[in-house]
């Protein structure tokens, strides 16, 4: 009997463990922003381009000194990949799935085969001639799993923080 209490016991933590899940979304959204003062023209050219973002990326060699990057012959436009490996971030790629000259750049992130995976947007606004306001929106679905369900708020938080720094190294790199 005492026995079978401690396995009613377990069972009923483990059920309102992923009952609690169900509270929480299983997608996440982050948008963030920055005015950058270069024209449309030439901050989508710098974006769309693959090269570029070893200037910029937080995934860079101070994160993973074994990292390396190497790209398809395809470049901006639909199809465009950057590949990474590294001993620390792991093996992947980039890949540009939307592109609207000018506008927006839609693109993917797949970590170790898919393990982990990521949906990003660029979008453009002109404010004026020579001055660009860039959104950086981050979006994906943990879909089912109880765990990664509960760590949404913490992913959402770290991820407006990576976009930050991200635009903030973009608009150094474009700008100078």
């Amino acid at each position: 009997m005492k026995l079978f209490k401690i396995y009613f016991i377990i069972f009923a933590i483990v059920l309102a463990f992923v009952l609690g899940s169900r509270l929480f979304p299983h997608t996440y959204y982050v948008e963030r922003s920055i005015t950058i003062n270069k024209p449309v023209s030439e901050t989508f050219a710098y974006l769309s381009n693959y090269h570029n973002w070893e200037k910029w990326s937080l995934w860079n060699k101070n994160v993973d000194s074994t990292l390396y990057y190497f790209y398809n012959k395809t470049q901006n436009t639909i199809g465009s990949r950057q590949y990474f490996y590294g001993a620390l971030l792991g093996q992947g790629y980039f890949e540009t799935i939307g592109y609207k000259k000018d506008s927006s750049l839609q693109f993917i992130l797949s970590v170790n085969r898919a393990e982990r995976t990521a949906a990003g947007v660029f979008t453009f606004k002109a404010i004026d001639a020579n001055t660009t306001e860039l959104h950086w929106i981050d979006s994906g679905n943990v879909g089912n799993n109880p765990i990664k369900r509960y760590m949404i708020p913490f992913v959402t938080k770290n991820t407006a923080t990576t976009l930050d720094n991200g635009l903030a190294s973009i608009k150094t790199n474009i700008e100078n």
